[in-house]
């Protein structure tokens, strides 16, 4: 049971969070499951040189040498952009993920790492859908709670995110796919976090492939 103690230092801790130097700590300390984003971002997510991708919730640019040439990032943290465009090339906006104002096919692809849980179900519907409008899909990669009811010790470090919409695969996938077509799925499992990749567009249904 959390005490007003308790309380009190994880608001300290996401306010932390919130500046560019905290996150950057944070980064390190989660590199085992930022490992298993990057896996899946290298074996899902096209890679041609002309390719426009659009990375929704980049931080401080962290995943930007991943990317094509044509790379726009956003994020509602202004700290984080300004860090962003000191240390990386490519457009970095202050934008937040549930209202962006792209025009239909700015994109080709549409990345959102490590955002989904930080989104309430109707903002993510939102992301969801204005992503496939302004790209022609979207490639979710998010930390989900524990694939085995057993590990309580990730379920607790998750819980302890400042992300307040922790969510199961089931819930995840569910959300999704009320707002766009599920094209993908796979999970990995983790030693901090459990992580999961969802492909997403909108247009015709394609039978959903599960790994």
């Amino acid at each position: 049971m959390e005490t007003p103690g308790d309380s009190e230092m994880l608001r300290s801790f996401y306010s932390l969070l919130e500046s560019a130097s905290g996150y950057s700590v944070m980064q390190l300390l989660g590199l085992p499951t930022i490992r298993r984003y990057r896996a899946l971002v290298r074996e899902y997510i096209p890679q041609g040189v002309e390719g426009r991708v659009l990375e929704i919730g980049c931080g401080i640019g962290t995943s930007r040498m991943m990317f094509a040439k044509n790379y726009t990032g956003i994020d509602i943290n202004r700290n984080y952009i300004e860090k962003a465009r000191q240390n990386f090339d490519g457009t970095f906006l202050v934008m937040d993920a549930a209202a962006m104002p792209f025009p239909p096919n700015t994109f080709d692809d549409a990345v959102c790492i490590a955002t989904a849980h930080h989104l309430s179900d109707e903002q993510l519907g939102s992301m969801l859908r204005s992503a496939t409008t302004c790209a022609s899909q979207i490639h979710l990669i998010d930390a989900i709670l524990p694939l085995s009811q057993k590990s309580r010790f990730k379920n607790a470090i998750f819980r302890m995110d400042r992300g307040r919409h922790v969510r199961t695969l089931d819930q995840l996938r569910t959300i999704v796919a009320q707002n766009v077509k599920i094209q993908a799925t796979h999970a990995l499992e983790g030693p901090l976090h459990d992580v999961c990749y969802i492909r997403a567009a909108r247009g015709t249904v394609v039978t959903p492939l599960f790994h």
